[in-house]
């Protein structure tokens, strides 16, 4: 779903790593109220939002990078994602570079990227 697109890219580019309330991503994404709970609840249903539930509380992207297929659009096969590396932007090691929707994203991608390594890599 293309909104349900628009909230993931919207979570990495406006919220992270602090997350957002269901509200504050609400208010940011500018959609009407049933479009945006259409696209929410879908984005909660792939798992690509985690967190939240109780009233004030932030939803965060799903640290496992479920929602990284989202931001590489609707053409995108989803087992070139599991080869993915947001830190070069390619798909595997000299190949075409993969693009988001979002050119932005791709810097705010590594970073997230960068961060999970970093944390996974202390809890070893």
């Amino acid at each position: 779903m293309r909104t349900a697109r628009k909230l993931a890219a919207l979570m990495v580019k406006e919220f992270q790593p602090y997350g957002a309330t269901w509200a504050e991503l609400k208010n940011k994404s500018g959609m009407a109220r049933a479009t945006y709970k259409r696209a929410f609840n879908w984005a909660t249903k792939q798992k690509w939002f985690v967190g939240g539930g109780k009233q004030g509380a932030p939803y965060y992207l799903n640290p496992d990078g479920c929602w990284r297929a989202a931001l590489l659009g609707p053409s995108h096969d989803a087992r070139d994602e599991l080869r993915f590396d947001p830190m070069t932007g390619t798909a595997e090691p000299g190949s075409t570079p993969v693009r988001t929707l979002d050119p932005n994203v791709d810097r705010h991608l590594a970073l997230i990227n960068e961060a999970i390594y970093d944390i996974d890599g202390k809890k070893h």
